[in-house]
């Protein structure tokens, strides 16, 4: 995906809602150590929220380290989102931004990310949080962190980037899209299949 002219892009949320935290869901990390096209597809959202939106909060990013992979999900998404904010915003921000980061670098996988965030939050006293994926895993995200935040008297507040399926669909990326579908529709089963569904507590 390219990313461009983000300093021009205004995001539809209100900042009348205080968040302590954002929080971005990690994703493939070539083996390059270069975000995967989901990964900055999330970034590309999450920016101007951050920038803009949220400039005060703490931002989380997700995301351990995978067999052949020179960086964790979250050092690369963040070394690249940190890239992109001085492009677009200047040195200023991107020095800003680089101060308010978290990084969660143990998880790999969804429901070791909410824990493990969960934690970090509590830790910090940071009670409420905006999470960010695509939309295509924001329902599964949501039901894992909202259980694991639950328990923890955390608040969280759904901030989807939307577009991925189209964008994939009108790239005629037709096999992977069926992919990240069946991956997706396999993650229930296996949340079901631990017996983690239904259950109030992780």
């Amino acid at each position: 995906m390219k990313i461009k002219d983000l300093s021009n892009l205004s995001t539809p949320e209100s900042k009348s809602h205080t968040l302590d935290a954002i929080i971005i869901v990690g994703a493939l990390v070539g083996r390059d150590g270069h975000p995967g096209r989901v990964a900055r597809f999330r970034l590309h959202h999450a920016l101007p929220l951050v920038v803009e939106t949220y400039p005060e909060s703490w931002v989380v990013i997700t995301g351990g380290l995978w067999p052949g992979r020179p960086a964790t999900e979250a050092r690369a998404m963040a070394d690249w989102a940190l890239g992109q904010a001085v492009r677009h915003w200047g040195e200023a921000c991107g020095r800003k931004l680089e101060q308010r980061l978290i990084l969660e670098e143990v998880s790999l996988s969804t429901v070791e990310s909410a824990r493990h965030t969960a934690v970090l939050l509590q830790q910090r006293g940071l009670m409420a949080a905006g999470l960010v994926t695509d939309e295509l895993h924001m329902p599964r995200a949501a039901y894992l962190f909202r259980r694991s935040f639950r328990a923890r008297r955390l608040t969280i507040r759904l901030l989807p980037a939307r577009g991925l399926l189209v964008d994939y669909w009108q790239r005629r990326r037709y096999v992977r899209l069926t992919k990240f579908i069946l991956r997706e529709g396999g993650a229930w089963m296996k949340l079901w299949g631990r017996g983690i569904l239904g259950h109030e507590q992780l």
